[in-house]
């Protein structure tokens, strides 16, 4: 009953030849388009660097960050790949960008000129904001920024231009409308972007709008196993999320479990008190509603989840005791409790509960089900 880490009272196991797998299917399926992974936000919670070099070891050419900080961290972790970072990168940090060989995203006019005052040649993916309305250059000053471009000179290379749909799986109208708008602006776009890479596609789009895949694809949550639309059956889920319990009591008929005794046992019960909570990434929404697995049965949670421990209801199971493993998010034993089945729980996507999983967690990467713990 150790378990991983020996001491741990909670961590994640994380397969990274399910990701890497996961990252070759994709590739297969795109080419002869270039394939970037998505490892922003800690690698949707598998941790950044592991699931960097799973996506490498998969056939990935580039990897997707958000922040600067993310990505002057791959290169603090010694990854080589070719970096883009989607979001906004301050002017303060592009010297560093720069410098460091990764390739910035530009919003509009102004990011250009911020790009050209900065020291060195700066590669830029100009953004175009095609109906998501989030970041990007309206395609009404496509002629603007191509301008700026003009006067930047040799201080800027454009090697992408790119577009976020805002429903690929769901408004297959909108997409087609929004990928006209992309093409148009491109076309603006070509005299100062000759050899430009288009990019449109993120999971949805890559499955479901093949057309669409352009000269690379960013894949994102299909690469963690969850695609978004039907996929290949062969992607894989990576992340097993387990903590431990800690004590076992035996609860009373018209007792109650947890804060403001939500919970009541309508007969004597087992109650067992598993060290995971809010804190670490279990959804407060999972009170009284989801499940944990131990012993390779699935245990319902009782009453409000705590910040670091909740109440799971063991009594159809014999010998549950402090020390045993309780399982979140995985599979063990051929029982799945997934992202997606959780998130649906919880009224959110399978991306929010992985990226919620707390970041003092340990992962341990290159683990696989069957010699989980």
């Amino acid at each position: 009953m150790s378990g991983r880490g020996g001491g741990d009272l909670r961590w994640a196991e994380i397969d990274t030849d399910a990701l890497a797998q996961n990252a070759a299917v994709i590739a297969a399926l795109v080419r002869p388009a270039q394939m970037m992974v998505m490892v922003k936000s800690n690698g949707y919670g598998h941790g950044m660097a592991i699931a960097a070099l799973a996506a490498l070891d998969g056939g990935a050419e580039w990897l997707g960050v958000y922040t600067p900080d993310e990505a002057l961290g791959l290169r603090a972790a010694g990854v080589e790949a070719r970096i883009l970072v989607v979001g906004w990168s301050p002017p303060t940090v592009l010297d560093d960008l720069i410098a460091a060989d990764v390739d910035v995203s530009v919003l509009d006019a102004d990011g250009i000129r911020a790009v050209a005052a900065a020291g060195g040649r700066a590669r830029v993916h100009l953004k175009i904001d095609t109906g998501l309305h989030r970041l990007g250059a309206l395609p009404e000053t496509v002629e603007t920024l191509g301008g700026a471009v003009r006067e930047a000179g040799r201080h800027v290379q454009v090697v992408g231009i790119f577009t976020h749909f805002a429903g690929a799986g769901e408004d297959p109208g909108f997409t087609i409308e929004q990928h006209g708008r992309f093409l148009e602006a491109v076309e603006a776009l070509r005299a100062v972007a000759p050899d430009a890479l288009l990019h449109t596609s993120g999971s949805a789009a890559i499955l479901a709008h093949r057309a669409m895949h352009h000269d690379l694809v960013r894949s994102g949550i299909a690469f963690y196993g969850y695609p978004p639309v039907p996929g290949p059956a062969t992607l894989r889920p990576a992340m097993h999320v387990f903590c431990r319990v800690a004590q076992v009591r035996t609860v009373a008929a018209g007792e109650s479990v947890g804060y403001g005794r939500t919970w009541r046992a309508e007969a004597t019960r087992r109650i067992a008190t598993a060290t995971l909570g809010y804190g670490q990434g279990l959804p407060r929404a999972l009170s009284s509603r989801g499940h944990l697995a131990i012993r390779g049965r699935r245990c319902p949670i009782v009453g409000i989840v705590s910040m670091d421990q909740v109440g799971v209801d063991v009594s159809d199971i014999d010998g549950v005791v402090p020390g045993d493993t309780a399982m979140f998010i995985g599979e063990r034993g051929g029982l799945r409790i997934g992202a997606d089945e959780v998130g649906d729980l919880c009224r959110t996507l399978p991306h929010e509960i992985l990226c919620g999983i707390s970041e003092s967690i340990p992962r341990h990467p290159g683990v696989t089900p069957a010699a989980l713990p």
